[in-house]
């Protein structure tokens, strides 16, 4: 299921820094950001069911690759 995730590094029109979109299966699940000091994390609602559903350790290791490639 990890080979589904894919994280891309964007640069937003309304956003002073780069923000790390996580997409499963080409839809968007999650936006990181970092305007201030402290890193924000949106989730988007799933737009064919009532909500997402991942393993909780698949779920805490792509959050954690995304994060570390913004910083970076």
């Amino acid at each position: 299921m990890i080979e589904k995730f894919r994280i891309i590094i964007a640069s937003l029109p309304d956003r002073e820094r780069p923000v790390a979109e996580i997409a499963y299966d080409n839809v968007q699940w999650v936006e990181i950001s970092q305007e201030t000091d402290e890193i924000i994390v949106q989730f988007y609602p799933h737009p064919r069911q009532k909500y997402w559903e991942f393993s909780f350790d698949e779920a805490i290791k792509i959050l954690k690759q995304a994060k570390d490639k913004l910083l970076n």
